[in-house]
């Protein structure tokens, strides 16, 4: 690597490029790079789109950089472009970025670099309005609440005619079962609890008081299984569950209190005990497991013998559909009594795909077209565990983030960049490059709607993680309990103070906040199915921080949908900074106007830190730093706290001690 004087890009900051973050199809990028002219001859931007590099030449402006203006291509794709130097004294130097960065502060290099991002997406793209401003909160509905314990008990009944496994728990506060039964070869995910609908609707008025506005629930059609991805019929709602009209009481009841509910839509399977595949024959039809009389015999992929037929990662109990099937296209998707239409009409506000990368674009799209035809305030959310801008499955680029399928996705990115910061695995300045990123790479609409996570019924829980620094891949069950008994005190109350910190990022963020059920409480569990466990209410403390985080969220519209910009003061200070002004938001939608500054640190000291709001400029657009500098300050009040201090020229020193967090609000 070489360094030069006097050379920068930087593609998070609008003076290098314009519009900063992804542009829409046929949009005019500007792109600019600083360089001295006494140094240089000439600079090149090489542009690759369609994985086509191209070298267009740059000019000098009326500021003095080099410049280049094109029209975005017509088409969604993901573009990248790096800078070529011809200096004076005969070198050619590059301009890009490190492995594993795809936007930021651009490095000189003496070879070819990794290249910068340029997202574009379908011209016209949008997301609901309300979900952008929304707090979610996950359920996993055998292990929330019971309301009806007889009707839970009538259900596992059914199960047990057909056959099935079924192990009631006899008690609230046991563990789920994590070993096989006695007499039983291996573990099977068979233990019921009893939570049902019923049970979510009488916790509706809590769910409220937190200040959520969306559930989102783990599968509730009926499968053989507690966990429900093993789909038996997708139109029914499982007996243990309760009945079809106890989910449009739930949506009824629960839009009264301002809450609607996306369900989990799993389609690249179904469960081999089935209406659809009938292995077991428990159903009375013939189902694709009885051969091409079946009505579902196309929807599946069979070999030499019925035995012999393609299933979700080799499980045989999981028969992978066949989703360009036009059968299968139509009984879950097109059709008049689709089973979209079906919960949609029942009081669904929309869908979280289970494993989206499964599912082809094109069906995504035709879900996309579908949800959208019911309402365009319904939401399509994908199961993406990395960043579904560059995603690549089954040697295909996925098209998905690019305006044509998803509104959002799950943001495990994010929730794993946030645990390294806070384990100290990873610096503040590291996070900000994780979170410009997102912010310069995701169409605008989608980033505003990315689901952001601390936990959820795949991964540990936030707690656990941060107490003891343990993903609980690789390790056997009971060694998972094990780790999780040995929590001290001390261990806990440290990750309490980390959850706290992790709580407040979430919620300064664009995106939704989504707490899984039992984190605000505190609730602890490695990888499934002990991060499933009953709900329980442990931390009071938590519980009450969580609930004021959520009010303050509530209460502002800048930390819903303002301007954003982010900051690092050395290794441990992160800054979040959101912004609206002359009564409108990031889109333009009217707004109350405030600033608010997000500060956290994660280390074990306390830190003294002046902060001069007009140095932050990472992250915000033209228009949020034009809102930024035209007001003046004289007080920056801590909504957290309480706390004040004094503003002067648009600086203030603020001191946060050992593991806190402060949400300032910047008033004249």
């Amino acid at each position: 690597m070489t360094s030069m004087q006097d050379i920068r890009h930087n593609s998070a900051l609008c003076a290098y490029r314009l519009p900063m973050g992804a542009v829409c199809t046929g949009q005019k990028v500007t792109l600019r790079l600083q360089a001295d002219p006494a140094q240089v001859e000439g600079v090149t931007v090489r542009i690759f789109i369609n994985d086509q590099g191209q070298d267009h030449p740059m000019a000098l402006d009326r500021e003095g950089l080099w410049s280049y203006t094109f029209t975005a291509q017509a088409a969604p794709g993901v573009d990248w472009y790096y800078f070529i130097i011809h200096t004076i004294a005969g070198h050619t130097l590059y301009m890009g970025l490190p492995m594993g960065q795809t936007a930021g502060e651009g490095q000189l290099y003496d070879v070819p670099p990794c290249s910068f991002q340029l997202t574009v997406y379908k011209r016209g793209f949008t997301t609901p309005d309300w979900f952008k401003r929304s707090t979610m909160y996950q359920i996993f509905p055998d292990r929330y609440s019971c309301g009806d314990r007889a009707g839970a008990q009538k259900g596992l009944e059914y199960h047990r005619q057909m056959g099935r496994l079924v192990y009631p728990h006899q008690r609230w506060d046991e563990l789920p079962l994590y070993e096989p039964l006695p007499g039983q070869p291996y573990y099977a995910p068979c233990d019921f609890f009893g939570g049902d609908l019923k049970g979510i609707e009488q916790h509706l008025d809590d769910l409220r008081d937190l200040g959520v506005t969306v559930l989102y629930l783990n599968p509730i059609v009926e499968a053989a299984s507690n966990h429900r991805y093993d789909t038996a019929d997708y139109k029914k709602v499982d007996p243990v569950l309760g009945s079809e009209q106890d989910f449009i009481h739930l949506c009824q009841k629960a839009a009264t209190k301002g809450i609607r509910i996306l369900l989990d839509g799993v389609y690249s399977h179904t469960g081999s005990d089935s209406v659809y595949f009938n292995k077991n024959e428990n159903y009375p039809g013939p189902g694709a497991y009885q051969g091409k009389q079946s009505p579902y015999y196309k929807w599946y992929q069979f070999g030499a013998d019925r035995d012999d037929y393609k299933s979700w990662w080799g499980f045989d109990t999981l028969p992978e559909v066949d989703e360009e099937a036009a059968d299968w296209q139509q009984f879950v998707i097109t059709g008049k009594d689709s089973v979209f239409n079906t919960w949609l009409a029942r009081g669904a506000a929309g869908f979280r795909l289970d494993v989206a990368d499964e599912l082809p674009d094109d069906v995504i799209e035709k879900m996309r077209t579908a949800l959208k035809r019911h309402s365009k305030d319904d939401v399509l959310l994908g199961e993406v565990w990395e960043d579904a801008t560059i995603k690549e499955s089954y040697g295909a680029k996925r098209t998905y983030a690019l305006g044509q399928g998803l509104d959002s996705v799950m943001n495990y990115p994010l929730k794993e960049g946030l645990v390294r910061y806070l384990l100290g695995e990873q610096s503040a300045g590291a996070l900000v490059d994780l979170l410009l990123m997102q912010r310069v790479n995701y169409p605008q609409h989608m980033y505003y709607c990315l689901m952001n996570l601390l936990s959820s019924h795949d991964i540990a829980r936030i707690r656990t993680r941060l107490a003891t620094g343990l993903t609980g891949q690789g390790m056997d069950r009971p060694s998972q309990v094990a780790a999780t008994r040995a929590i001290t005190p001390a261990q806990d109350q440290t990750a309490a103070a980390r959850q706290k910190l992790a709580m407040a990022a979430i919620f300064s963020l664009p995106g939704v906040p989504c707490i899984y059920y039992g984190d605000e409480w505190g609730m602890h569990g490695l990888q499934d199915p002990l991060n499933r466990g009953p709900f329980m209410r442990r931390d009071r403390d938590m519980a009450a921080f969580t609930k004021r985080l959520s009010a303050v969220r509530t209460g502002s519209d800048a930390l819903k949908t303002g301007h954003v910009g982010f900051v690092h003061y050395g290794d441990d200070l992160l800054g979040i900074l959101r912004l609206c002004g002359r009564e409108h938001d990031f889109f333009g939608a009217p707004a109350q106007n405030g600033v608010t500054l997000t500060l956290i640190n994660r280390a074990d000291a306390p830190c003294t830190q002046t902060i001069d709001l007009h140095a932050i400029t990472s992250g915000l657009n033209a228009a949020g730093l034009h809102l930024l500098r035209r007001h003046s300050y004289a007080l920056a009040v801590d909504l957290l706290s309480g706390h004040s201090v004094d503003v002067a020229r648009s600086k203030f020193t603020a001191t946060l001690p050992p593991l806190s967090a402060a949400i300032f609000q910047l008033k004249p």
